[in-house]
């Protein structure tokens, strides 16, 4: 069943390609879902406040797991520490979270403003390209890091990608495979994701256009 409900998400933002790349009102979606755990990510560069330094972001997270689910925005204003061929951005900010059981027997209930922090390193490596990103929050200990590296777009734009989630009461680690699906910024996600001693195969959509 969950599955077939992300294949009806996954045909709904396949269809919305067009209008989500000519609107531009968001840089960075991703969707994806297993038998047991799913992810929603929204990403929106800010207005600068400076002229030269990196945009700040706007984000919204959803994750939801067969023993709960979490919700949060956030807003992450950010500095650039390395500049040229390998670059290194770090950022602060704020968010508004949320988190609710589904275990059975256990009614918890939870909501807060918590502090953020992140940081990014980026570059070309051998005969590719990487992107590293950590982050951490203040609200029940979450924290996020992802690896992943790409390939040259030459005959197909593939990228590895690996990633752990943790809060305190759910952790699941990722690894998969990213291909460009032919639209610009589109690109189609496979791969498996272990959680709670079990691992399963996930799948989903990511737009990017930063």
């Amino acid at each position: 069943m969950k599955f077939d409900v992300l294949r009806r998400f996954a045909v709904m933002l396949v269809v919305a390609v067009p209008a989500v790349s000519q609107a531009q009102w968001v840089d960075f979606v991703q969707v994806d879902g297993s038998s047991d755990s799913s992810t929603f990510v929204l990403v929106r560069e800010a207005p600068r406040t400076t002229g030269g330094g990196p945009a700040p972001l706007l984000s919204a997270t959803a994750t939801r797991w067969s023993s709960g689910q979490a919700l949060a925005i956030g807003y992450v204003y950010r500095w650039q520490i390395v500049q040229g061929e390998q670059q290194w951005l770090v950022g602060a900010g704020a968010g508004a979270n949320a988190f609710r059981s589904r275990a059975a027997g256990n009614e918890a209930d939870e909501s807060a403003l918590s502090a953020r922090v992140q940081s990014e390193w980026f570059g070309p490596v051998l005969g590719g390209s990487y992107y590293a990103l950590a982050q951490a929050s203040s609200f029940r200990g979450a924290w996020f890091v992802t690896l992943q590296y790409s390939l040259p777009a030459m005959p197909l734009a593939l990228a590895l990608e690996a990633s752990r989630y943790h809060e305190t009461t759910y952790q699941a680690t990722s690894v998969g495979l990213r291909v460009a699906i032919g639209v610009p910024h589109w690109f189609a996600r496979v791969g498996a994701v272990r959680a709670d001693g079990q691992s399963r195969p996930y799948v989903g959509l990511t737009y990017n256009a930063f």
